[in-house]
């Protein structure tokens, strides 16, 4: 299994990094999401031979002359001037990006819903973090350009104080200085009590010293959060929450400006901690309410939620329009760059839906110069046919950190069983459908795992181990590696529960625990009766079950041929409901429309993975009872204990990771389905784009650029050859292949 997975991501990087500029090893991937589904699900695979597919030699690179190996004719200015224009209209002020997500609207932050395509504006629009994943340590440290110096201290009962000194060159985009003042009401913001009054879900912030009494009311302020200067802040986490693994990403708060979204309110801290209270002392009457977020946060037309006019990350959203879901942006010219000195240059984003019918037709057209997280087959081949066109594209692929998964809704009476659960499953044929909608790119998943979480990669050997043999070692020191070594190369993920198509052990299931009646409350009769039922607390359950899932997903085709023939030949009738976005993830965590059973969903991993948003917390000790309550409880435990691990103990948090999958594959709260590979097609006049590095394409677009690559690799050979003939030599020398193969390494052009 593990060479397996290991050719398979080889294939996967070699074809992504075949269009990436020439960078040859990605670096950690993530995705800073919830659940949240693309208009289509993904999946991971690989190809065979991926340079022939994409025009390339066997040594894996793409050709810019389509295949021909002959020099041109006549000199290298005459063959450029021939290729560099084949889009002479090209706007390079403006870079048009397609998603085939619609967004949502919710670019404030995720408390009022959390689409993929919102998170990615966000990364557009707030920046200077505290702290971030740590690439080259795989641990969260503080934002180097964000935070000057961090000082971490512990009192006698073991709460831990982290405070930060913050930079003093940082502005949000109007050219308002930020602060520590900035930094403590977002906390407070995401905290407060208002905001769930307006349909909105807090962040739960527990870990704070003081947090409960605060948000009871019995506290004025949040002791847990202290400024001690415009440049300095505390933050103090309670004792009975460490260790976590992802210790730093307590503290990754991004600035809000105070004034957009509360006007009137200012933050206090009188050395007791910090509140909200009213920036004139002189007014009674409390000001931030949230009949105040309702009107300068939630209002559609002007509101911070879908109108984030103000920020702090690299671009400024300039518009928004909720009909055709389109966003524009422009350069924010008091961004100082992100954590490594990276700062825009293309100065105009136009985000958009693309849809999969005609995406890449509109790419060809040059309607789109960038298709982001592309998954749905005909898309992909349509995609990849186009970068082995010659007409100068490219294109990358990396493995995606989320998953596809069926999620069960807790209180449904004909679900609480875990032998129906696993019933249901049984019927599944889910490495057909994964194939059906990826074309080969994705693989069936039985735990909550992304392809791309490191996680994955260090169980399967494809990711080098978190150990380090020390110079000039000792025979103890080479004991000590030898045994760390064993303990890594001994995980595996065979512990968790398998599903293949099985019908008739689903039957058996459904039989063992009593469904064996009618709707007329007689015995079942297979071929006869269509609905297995059963007697539940006095009342007649049927197995009619209800799915809800996108409306632009095609899924519902696979499921109509892979799921339902099966479910109904074992007794279970499902039902497939279409739902947009909005109305979906709002049934999913509201639960508004009771009738709905299962949920067709997806979710883009953080980089810290704590599942625990996912369970409904209960008493993990109480007797085992067959309902899903019960496996909320266990389930939010297990990823309880996973996360509460020293951060430097990487092998003690997959133990418990492999741990948690194993009980979730048994006990089935949802149907993992699988995971995949994510395409992005682009121009290749979009240069030093690598989405491997990066989180979203909003911060790998910040250290690209756009222009005529063409055009300019054409005005360096006109200079050479003027250069040329000033010193008198003959011109046309400098149009040997070589100097053809010299520009094309100049300029990265990466078709």
């Amino acid at each position: 299994m593990k060479r397996w997975i290991a050719w398979l991501l080889a294939g996967i990087l070699l074809f992504g990094s075949a269009a990436a500029e020439g960078t040859a090893a990605p670096g950690k991937t993530g995705a800073a999401a919830e659940a949240t589904e693309s208009d289509e699900p993904e999946d991971l695979g690989g190809s065979e031979n991926p340079g022939d597919e994409t025009g390339g030699d066997d040594d894996g690179e793409m050709d810019f002359d389509d295949g021909d190996d002959e020099a041109p004719a006549g000199s290298a200015l005459d063959a450029w001037n021939d290729w560099v224009n084949p889009y002479p209209d090209r706007n390079y002020e403006e870079l048009v990006v397609g998603n085939p997500t619609p967004m949502d609207g919710k670019f404030f932050t995720g408390m009022w819903g959390n689409a993929t395509s919102d998170i990615d504006v966000r990364s557009l629009v707030h920046g200077y973090y505290l702290t971030m994943w740590g690439y080259d340590t795989g641990l969260f440290v503080h934002t180097p350009n964000v935070v000057s110096g961090m000082v971490i201290g512990e009192d006698p009962e073991g709460n831990r104080t982290y405070t930060m000194a913050l930079c003093d060159d940082l502005f949000f985009s109007d050219g308002t200085k930020i602060t520590a003042w900035d930094y403590a009401f977002a906390v407070l913001f995401q905290a407060a009590p208002e905001v769930a009054e307006t349909g909105g879900l807090p962040m739960d912030l527990s870990y704070l010293e003081g947090y409960d009494e605060y948000i009871r009311g019995e506290a004025k302020a949040l002791k847990g959060v202290h400024v001690v200067s415009d440049l300095i802040i505390e933050f103090t986490v309670r004792h009975e929450y460490l260790p976590y693994f992802f210790e730093l990403y307590r503290m990754c708060f991004c600035p809000f400006p105070i004034y957009e979204i509360a006007p009137g309110c200012k933050v206090y801290d009188d050395g007791q901690g910090c509140y909200i209270g009213n920036e004139d002392p002189g007014v009674k009457q409390k000001i931030f309410t949230a009949d105040l977020i309702r009107e300068t946060v939630m209002d559609p037309e002007y509101g911070y939620l879908a109108h984030p006019t103000v920020g702090s990350g690299p671009y400024v959203l300039t518009g928004w329009d909720q009909e055709t879901f389109t966003c524009t942006f422009e350069i924010n010219p008091y961004f100082k760059g992100d954590w490594e000195g990276n700062k825009p240059t293309i100065p105009k984003l136009r985000y958009t839906l693309a849809r999969n019918e005609d995406m890449v037709d509109l790419l060809r057209e040059d309607q789109f110069q960038l298709l982001n997280k592309v998954t749905r087959q005909d898309s992909i081949i349509n995609g990849i046919q186009l970068v082995g066109s010659g007409l100068g594209f490219s294109m990358q692929s990396y493995p995606r950190i989320g998953l596809t998964f069926i999620v069960f809704t807790p209180d449904r009476p004909c679900l609480q069983e875990m032998n129906v659960r696993k019933a249901i499953n049984y019927c599944f044929e889910k490495p057909e459908t994964v194939d059906e909608y990826t074309a080969g790119y994705g693989m069936p998943m039985d735990g909550l795992i992304g392809l791309g979480q490191w996680m994955y990669s260090l169980v399967m050997g494809t990711m080098d181990y978190p150990v380090e043999l020390p110079e000039n070692p000792t025979s103890q020191d080479q004991k000590e590696y030898d045994e760390q070594i064993a303990a890594w190369e001994e995980l595996s993920l065979d512990g968790l529960k398998h599903y293949d198509l099985n019908v008739e052990e689903a039957v058996r299931l459904l039989e063992e625990n009593g469904w064996t009646l009618n709707g007329d409350g007689g015995a079942f009769t297979p071929g006869t009766d269509a609905v297995r039922c059963k007697e539940i607390d006095g009342k007649l359950e049927m197995l009619d079950l209800l799915c809800a899932y996108p409306e632009t997903n095609i899924t519902a085709e696979s499921m109509l041929n892979l799921l339902v023939p099966h479910l109904a030949e074992a007794g279970i009738r499902l039902r497939l409901l279409p739902l947009d976005m909005k109305t979906l993830l709002r049934s999913y965590n509201d639960k508004d429309i009771e009738a709905i059973d299962m949920f067709y969903l997806g979710d883009d991993f953080n980089v810290e993975f704590d599942p625990q948003l996912f369970f409904q917390p209960g008493d993990p000790e109480a007797p085992f009872e067959d309902n899903l309550a019960w496996v909320h409880a266990q389930m939010y435990e297990y990823a309880r204990l996973m996360c509460e691990t020293e951060p430097q103990d990487a092998l003690g948090f997959v133990t418990k990771w492999i741990t948690f999958q194993e009980k979730l594959s048994d006990y089935l709260p949802m149907i993992p389905v699988y995971t995949n590979v994510y395409f992005d097609f682009y121009t290749s006049d979009l240069s030093n784009y690598n989405i491997l590095k990066y989180i979203t394409w909003g911060d790998a677009i910040v250290p690209s650029s756009y222009y005529n690559v063409g055009q300019a690799m054409a005005d360096m050979i006109a200079e050479e050859r003027a250069a040329a003939e000033a010193a008198g030599e003959n011109p046309d020398a400098s149009g040997t292949e070589e100097d053809l193969e010299l520009a094309d390494d100049e300029f990265a052009f990466d078709d």
